[in-house]
């Protein structure tokens, strides 16, 4: 009888869950630093602080998500933060298809690019016209 319930245990917690999202590097901080420091961090259009600051992604990253960085005085420069499929969900095989569907379906069959999760960015001044100065033609 033990020895069942175990097994039933084992099941319920093996057939709910995917390999990556048990097993699979599911961090979703990314920290943004920006040259000069107090440049206002977007994501979608919502504000996520001032550099130096870490953000926490949503879980859906499929495809790669954009920051932009901006601050008054400077040019605004977007980074793509990517994405990669995360090869511990191939162990969802053994428990196919439950394993696949709850990974994608929460997000933890892709993880951010290792080189993605450290941004350091250097903003460029905007050059601005001289009102005084006239061109000659």
């Amino acid at each position: 009888m033990l020895k069942n319930s175990k097994f039933a245990l084992y099941l319920l917690i093996f057939g709910v869950t995917g390999c990556a999202s048990m097993y699979g590097d599911n961090t979703r901080q990314v920290s943004v630093n920006s040259e000069p420091e107090g440049a206002n961090v977007y994501i979608n259009g919502k504000n996520y602080g001032t550099t130096p600051t870490t953000v926490t992604l949503p879980t859906y990253v499929y495809g790669g998500m954009p920051i932009t960085v901006k601050k008054d005085g400077y040019v605004d420069q977007d980074v793509q933060i990517n994405a990669q499929f995360q090869t511990v969900g191939l162990w969802n095989i053994l428990n196919f298809p439950i394993g696949f569907i709850i990974d994608s379906a929460d997000g933890d069959a892709i993880k951010l690019d290792p080189d993605s999760t450290k941004l350091s960015v250097k903003l460029q001044p905007q050059i601005q016209s001289n009102p005084n100065v006239t061109s000659k033609l």
